[in-house]
Parts: C-alpha cells; structure tokens; sequence
C-alpha cells in the first residue's frame, strides 16, 4: 500500500503556500522525498500567480502570511475552481473562522505530522 501511496504522490504537482523560510525549507525537503513536482510560493498574491499560469493539484498553505493571506488567498481561489484540496496548515488555527474551514479539504497544526499530512493526501487524490 505504501509503495501505492508514493507511486500517486510522485504524480502530483503540489503547491506550498508558506512565508516561514526555516518551515517551506522542511516541507520542500521532506515533500522532494516523495513527490516530483512542487511549487514554492510565500504568500497568496505569489500563490493565486502560480495557480493562474499552472494549476496544481493540491494545495498546502499556512494562514497568516503578509500581502495576502491564506484565507483571503483561500476565498479567491474558491470563486475560481471549488474543486481542487487544499489543507491549511497552521498555528493559528483558530484564525480559520467556521464558515472558511468549509473552504478547505483538511486542517493541520504546527508542528506538522507528516505521516498523517500524506495519509490525508492519499485520501483526497
């Protein structure tokens, strides 16, 4: 099953949406182990550029970030496209108001559990 899990992921194109250097360094590291295909940004006006020119299929992002932030950057995408998941990881969980957490497919804390991020992902694809 694991072998199964990995083969599917290596297919995906994933978007992390971070403003954290030192916490998109670990998830571009740790991602690069299992997926082929990542795409970086720091807030969500980068975010909304990178998704306008190649639209990933999954879509991590973090919630208090400068320019635009991920519920905003979150909201926008979803007058566009209802369809692709996007999990919200945070430390300010409860930033995400009840009507916006049904924006989104998953929401993880900080410090992440990686396992338990990439079954959530298997799950959604």
């Amino acid at each position: 099953m694991l072998d199964k899990i990995k083969s599917e992921l290596k297919k995906l194109d994933i978007l992390i949406v971070e403003d954290g250097k030192d916490i998109i360094n670990i998830m571009d590291r740790t991602f690069k182990m299992v997926v082929n295909n990542i795409a970086l940004a720091n807030d969500g006006v980068e975010a909304l550029e990178h998704y306008k020119n190649k639209k990933p299929d999954l879509i991590l992002t973090d919630l208090r970030m400068p320019h635009m932030d991920g519920v905003e950057f979150v909201k926008k995408l979803r007058e566009e496209d209802l369809n692709t998941p996007i999990i919200v990881i945070t430390a300010y969980e409860e930033d995400l108001e009840e009507e916006d957490r049904k924006l989104v497919n998953a929401i993880f804390s900080k410090p992440i559990n990686f396992i338990a991020l990439i079954n959530k992902i298997d799950e959604l694809i």
